[in-house]
């Protein structure tokens, strides 16, 4: 059996969930689909069998040949998506572009390159479920969020905006967090300028915004701990900021501090069309998860990640 050395995401919708939600938490309101991360043990392939025919094509399109995987190997490098169509549709272009370097991404961002198929396709599932969604309903602005640190959403973030970035959409990720703002860290690149700077100063978005090459995807990233964040985000330029992107982007997914860490969250929730919580089974006890749901809007809840179970 070969060694999982990257978190996995299976997907599973209600009620026949991979793991259950904390005892006295209910479930979602609604049409919630629940997803799980695995961190060990060998992906469960009745998921792939199990998939609707429109999703197996999507993955047939997206996914890479193991000699695909062998060759980014070998080259060092992300493979490279063909983002040409969507730099010419955006008319608020990045200031400056970061080549990514295996080298200097953090292990579990397996949607940036193509070692293991089987880990990048449940995260493309995801990817395929945001976008039928949002078919049928505004679902355009995505808060990611948790109840504490060390679940995960980071990472999460990432990954699926990658998958989206596959998938052809415009895709932005916000790192909202003030508090521990982790993107940059999680890709091995540096901003100059970032997020907090843009609204304290006026400065055009694009002038913080980073594009990354080769996935595809854009960044507005959050260089330290802002002091002051709920001023910022309550701010009438932050608000100008978030009406000029929705013109650019299809999807534009906020990571955002833990509910629990702060209540920036309910501030982003403002922005935001739903919100999709990312959960580490274990790790946040009952008490703190019931105290973090209560404090979003559950009409908005799209889902939740169970992160890092041990499959």
């Amino acid at each position: 059996m070969r060694q999982a050395t990257e978190d996995r995401v299976t997907r599973d919708v209600f009620p026949e969930i991979s793991g259950q939600p904390p005892a006295g938490v209910d479930p979602p309101v609604g049409t919630t689909e629940r997803y799980s991360i695995a961190g060990n043990g060998a992906f469960n392939g009745k998921h792939n069998q199990n998939l609707p025919a429109q999703e197996v094509d999507d993955l047939r399109r997206y996914l890479p040949a193991e000699r695909d995987a062998e060759a980014v190997a070998r080259s060092g490098k992300p493979p490279r998506i063909d983002s040409t169509a969507v730099q010419l549709r955006q008319r608020i272009p990045p200031a400056r572009e970061a080549a990514l370097a295996l080298a200097w991404l953090d292990p579990r961002l397996v949607v940036f390159h193509d070692f293991d198929p089987q880990a990048i396709a449940p995260y493309i599932r995801l990817a395929i479920s945001l976008i039928s969604g949002a078919a049928s309903r505004n679902l355009q602005r995505v808060l990611i969020t948790s109840a504490q640190f060390g679940e995960g959403r980071t990472s999460v973030t990432l990954n699926l905006a990658a998958a989206l970035a596959r998938a052809g959409r415009r895709v932005l990720v916000v790192d909202s967090d003030f508090v521990r703002p982790s993107a940059l860290r999680l890709l091995g690149v540096d901003a100059e300028t970032g997020l907090a700077e843009s609204i304290v100063k006026g400065l055009p978005v694009g002038q913080a915004m980073i594009r990354l090459q080769p996935v595809g995807f854009n960044l507005l990233p959050t260089r330290a701990q802002v002091e002051n964040s709920a001023e910022l985000l309550a701010s009438p330029v932050f608000e100008a900021m978030i009406q000029m992107l929705k013109l650019e982007y299809d999807f534009i997914l906020f990571d955002s501090p833990p509910l629990l860490a702060s209540a920036d969250a309910t501030l982003l929730e403002l922005h935001t069309d739903a919100t999709l919580m990312v959960i580490r089974p274990g790790y946040t006890s009952t008490s703190q998860m019931a105290r973090a749901i209560a404090s979003l809007n559950e009409k908005r809840l799209f889902g939740a990640v169970l992160n890092r179970v041990v499959a």
